[in-house]
């Protein structure tokens, strides 16, 4: 996350390098000079938006530069449209860049397009796109056409106060085009242009962040902060498990074994639902909201009962550890004893080659010889103060709000659960906005602000959820209740996901209806079926998602959503999506179709604790009606993470965490 400021404008910038050579940013930019002709017509109140990608190219050889090629505000208003070819080499401590740019690159000392000699076309830049729409559309005729300019730098960090860095550069840019569009109301004040130098130095915040300082065109102080974290390495390094165990007197009844298995599995949160012990096989079933990697949760589970049955004097050989989620069986896991009692002197990939990764059968699990009496209705609930975010209003980057918030499980059979959110708010910034009046479509989403005004005490979702599964590798939900602050109704969703495969298949059909603004037990008239059909693909090194959905959506258009992600190995997602309908660019408004992207962040990578728990940012440029989906809590897939082979086997760095 970058933030810009001077005296011409603001730029808040998200940026994510899902590999070594893609960087794609998002950014907003607020002028201080320019008026917001589409709204209150202030100067100061403009607000724009817009898409970068740069792709990198590193050789091995040490004597060659880094090479990138990028697009900024390839698929915006063109404000700062540009695309470049620039090469990065570095000498011990000084970095030397020099590029060529096209666009906005060209303000001065600007000379013809070698790319002419290919073709004519490349010769001139278009004015405008004719894809442009209504914005949001890439505007591929403009790109890398039209004059060259060129433009570099140099970069120097210092031994004498750690990491300091010294920039200096070449600035091409004309400010009155560059980032003004020649506006008749840009300033010509503020844009007057002095040197064609710029320079600045960044002082690094520990690790995670930079301040900046700098001059630029002879004129202006600059200052920048930038805040970035690296999710493909562990952020934060947890100490081992130390199972706690506690010896009890030594009975010859089985029904005693599997009291203390019970004991002293729960006493370290490795909740046991069931048990069966047959010959030289213990096979348990264990719930374990606090780890993802479910390799870790089992192989300490293992390591426990192994404890518990020495003190019992058993002799067993093989344990299977049955993971379970919301009543339902998620894999099943084998281990043989040596490999658990030897875990340290045994090495991994033979573990690997003996231990059996299976999938779940349904609720097989209940038919174990031990079954705990589970007390129902149980009740858990937390209460904690949260923020309200909205970003996507044309009128203002962030609207954000202050609640305190009740979250509430009851479980009235293990499959059976009732999820409720009620909120308080304490403070706000939310305020009308034009977002929804211009909107031809049904107003499914642009009365979100009507709803964060009037929701002062709100019930955010009030759930129900039966979930099952019919057989092997299928999974179920039946849902009704308040689903999300503007919809309610009943509906369910069928995923069938083999386990030995790298994809899935999933249905989901909703009939809901749009709630009143308070957000209370009233309904507006508005009603709908939405529907959807799914395939996703996962493609294991790296891991990425590729997502496509077919579907009717809330504004009752027709059309497909495809969503391309990113996990790394400690849990951290990031993704991009769009949506295109049978909704015009013209009816769908500014934007011309839906698109975004989002980050889910588990929460133990910030805590020297495992978590099962996650946050989540999801942001689309503008809020707009068209391709929107109904928001629920508890998805199938969600709901069965760890239940293919592929997901299992790529946690073997939780095993006794080696």
């Amino acid at each position: 996350m970058t933030l810009n400021k001077n005296d011409i404008w603001k730029i808040g910038s998200l940026t994510v390098s899902p590999f070594d050579w893609l960087e794609a940013s998002y950014f907003y930019y607020r002028p201080s000079d320019l008026a917001w002709t589409s709204g209150d017509n202030k100067k100061g109140h403009y607000l724009d938006k817009g898409f970068n990608v740069k792709f990198s190219f590193d050789s091995e050889k040490w004597y060659l530069p880094k090479i990138a090629l990028g697009l900024d505000d390839f698929a915006g208003t063109g404000y700062f449209s540009r695309e470049y070819l620039v090469s990065t080499y570095t000498i011990n401590k000084t970095k030397i860049t020099s590029g060529l740019g096209w666009g906005k690159f060209t303000g001065q000392n600007s000379f013809n397009n070698p790319l002419r000699y290919l073709d004519e076309a490349f010769e001139i830049r278009p004015l405008s796109s004719s894809n442009y729409k209504q914005g949001g559309s890439p505007s591929y005729d403009k790109w890398f056409r039209g004059d060259i300019g060129i433009f570099g730098g140099i970069e120097h960090k210092f031994s004498f106060i750690k990491d300091l860095k010294f920039m200096i550069e070449y600035d091409p840019f004309d400010y009155f085009d560059f980032s003004g569009a020649r506006r008749q109301d840009a300033s010509r004040e503020l844009r007057k242009k002095d040197s064609n130098i710029n320079f600045g130095f960044t002082l690094p915040i520990r690790n995670y962040g930079d301040l900046g300082i700098s001059f630029i065109k002879g004129n202006t102080i600059n200052f920048t902060f930038s805040f970035g974290q690296t999710y493909n390495s562990k952020t934060v390094t947890k100490e081992k498990i130390q199972p706690k165990l506690e010896k009890y007197r030594q009975n010859i009844k089985k029904v005693d074994f599997y009291e203390d298995l019970l004991i002293n599995l729960n006493k370290n949160s490795f909740f046991l639902q069931t048990a069966n012990l047959e010959e030289s096989k213990l096979d348990i079933a264990i719930a374990v909201p606090q780890h993802r990697n479910h390799i870790r949760s089992a192989s300490y589970a293992g390591f426990i009962a192994n404890e518990v049955a020495k003190n019992h004097d058993l002799d067993i050989s093989e344990y299977k550890i049955t993971h379970l989620n919301a009543g339902v069986e998620l894999n099943k896991i084998g281990f043989l004893t040596k490999h658990i009692e030897n875990s340290k002197k045994t090495d991994i990939e033979f573990v690997k080659y003996y231990t059996k990764l299976e999938p779940g059968k349904g609720q097989s699990f209940l038919n174990n010889e031990f079954v705990p009496e589970l007390k129902l209705p149980a009740i858990f609930s937390t209460t904690a103060p949260t923020l309200l975010n909205h970003i996507g209003a044309p009128e203002k980057f962030y609207f954000g709000g202050l609640v305190i918030q009740n979250s509430s499980e009851i479980l009235f059979k293990r499959n059976l659960i009732l999820t409720s959110e009620l909120n308080l708010m304490i403070a706000d910034n939310f305020q009308p906005t034009i977002s929804g009046s211009n909107s031809v479509l049904p107003h499914v989403r642009t009365d979100i602000m009507s709803y964060l005004i009037e929701g002062n005490r709100a019930i955010s979702r009030l759930q129900l959820d039966y979930i099952w599964s019919p057989k092997e590798q299928i999974y179920s939900r039946i849902s009704g209740g308040i689903f999300e602050s503007m919809y309610g109704g009943i509906g369910g969703e069928i995923l069938y996901k083999p386990f030995k495969e790298d994809f899935y298949i999933g249905f989901e059909s909703f009939w809901v209806k749009k709630r009143a603004f308070n957000q209370r037990f009233e309904f507006l008239d508005y009603s709908t079926i939405t529907s959807h059909i799914t395939f996703n693909y996962l493609f294991s090194q790296p891991r990425i998602d590729a997502n496509i959905s077919f579907g009717k959506y809330l504004a009752k258009d027709v059309g497909f959503t495809v969503d391309l992600s990113r996990t790394t190995k400690d849990g951290f997602k990031a993704g991009i999506y769009f949506t295109r309908t049978n909704v015009s660019a013209e009816e769908f408004g500014e934007g011309s179709f839906d698109k975004g992207f989002y980050f889910e962040i588990p929460f133990d990578l910030f805590s020297d604790e495992y978590s099962g728990k996650r946050t989540s940012l999801r942001l689309s440029p503008l809020t707009r009606d068209g391709g929107q989906k109904l928001q629920y809590s508890k998805d199938l897939i969600g709901l069965i993470h760890n239940s293919s082979f592929n997901s299992l086997n790529q946690q073997w760095n939780g095993f006794f965490n080696n």
